[in-house]
């Protein structure tokens, strides 16, 4: 009878471990176990398994059939002349970091430190150890003793409104005490008289009308600041000598062409002479339109900087890409001595116009 009633309880106890069991194997706690059973409970998308990737019963592909055709890159020229400018990038960061010194200054000490004397040591009282403490600092002589009796005096009371009406109210009496002889207690008396009287003038504080209707006057033209026509004069002082180039006009810039380039534009890669993919129709059409030129080529080098090695470095890029365009026309059955090629430091890509 006792194995009987105790067999529920042994098969709940090794179900409960054959959980545990495939609950380990399978390296999941029992929430996701339990979510698991759930999302295959209710099926569709979340119990099906993922696809497989495409191609993975496919045989290896060939060593053959691997791209034979060199990509779009460059030209030898560009490349060199990018190496050239990095190298001068990094020379000219060398040379800045040695002129402007390490970022880390040295910080001086505070000026009371090296001034303030340090504390002596003493051996503390009763002990023969070796030992040292700090004097406790103190203070001026007959300080202590004006701080004290300012702490125990009671704080001043205000006079009170209801005591300065009293004395409004009350007429003023004659005085019935014998004249004064001018000593002591004379002072005090006229002392006392001349505090009530100090109370009695007190005016009454009142905040100031305010007026709605009050206008601002115009200002005159004379008072309106007028403006230079040029900028002031430097300062001089006596004692200083004014710099040199203090009254020297600015640098002449070069008088750049500002003027919009004329003609088809082409698309060229940033920092690159490599023609940008997806033209071959615009170079079609102008083949087409005028077959044997004559085509003015006109390259530019996005030259970012005034800089005269930039500049210098932007105008033989902008030649670069006027040549990689001008192989393009020849290609396309272009006579070469129809095509003149110009390059130019400020500008994007290319443009290909018929008139120079």
């Amino acid at each position: 009878m006792a194995f009987q009633s105790g067999s529920p309880f042994r098969s709940g106890v090794l179900v409960a471990a054959g959980v545990l069991c495939l609950t380990g194997c399978s390296h999941k706690d029992p929430v996701d176990t339990t979510l698991g059973w759930m999302q295959h409970m209710r099926g569709g998308v979340i119990a099906s398994q993922r696809p497989p990737p495409p191609g993975i019963y496919d045989p290896y592909p060939h060593v053959g059939l691997t791209p034979t055709t060199t990509p779009e890159m460059p030209s030898p020229q560009a490349r060199a002349l990018i190496t050239q400018q990095m190298i001068r990038d990094r020379n000219l960061m060398y040379r800045t970091v040695a002129a402007n010194g390490t970022l880390m200054p040295e910080i001086p000490p505070p000026p009371g430190a090296a001034a303030a004397p340090k504390p002596a040591a003493t051996p503390q009282a009763g002990n023969g150890s070796g030992t040292t403490a700090t004097q406790p600092a103190t203070l001026p002589e007959g300080t202590a003793g004006a701080i004290m009796d300012a702490a125990d005096a009671p704080p001043p009371q205000p006079p009170t409104p209801t005591a300065a009406a009293d004395k409004l109210s009350k007429p003023a009496l004659p005085s019935t005490s014998a004249p004064s002889t001018g000593g002591l207690f004379g002072a005090d008396k006229k002392k006392d008289a001349g505090k009530g009287e100090t109370e009695v003038a007190i005016p009454e504080i009142g905040m100031p009308d305010v007026k709605t209707t009050a206008q601002t006057p115009p200002t005159p033209a004379s008072a309106i600041p007028q403006i230079p026509s040029g900028p002031p004069a430097p300062p001089s002082f006596p004692g200083f000598n004014i710099p040199s180039d203090a009254y020297l006009p600015d640098a002449v810039r070069p008088n750049y062409d500002l003027s919009d380039a004329k003609g088809t534009a082409i698309h060229c890669v940033p920092q690159s002479d490599q023609i940008s993919s997806g033209q071959d129709d615009t170079f079609a059409k102008l083949v087409t339109k005028t077959p044997h030129g004559p085509f003015y080529v006109r390259g530019f080098g996005s030259a970012a900087s005034l800089d005269a090695q930039a500049q210098a470095d932007a105008v033989q890029l902008g030649l670069l890409r006027a040549q990689n365009i001008a192989k393009k026309l020849i290609d396309l059955k272009v006579p070469a001595s129809a095509i003149h090629i110009r390059g130019d430091a400020f500008g994007m890509g290319a443009r290909i116009a018929t008139t120079p």
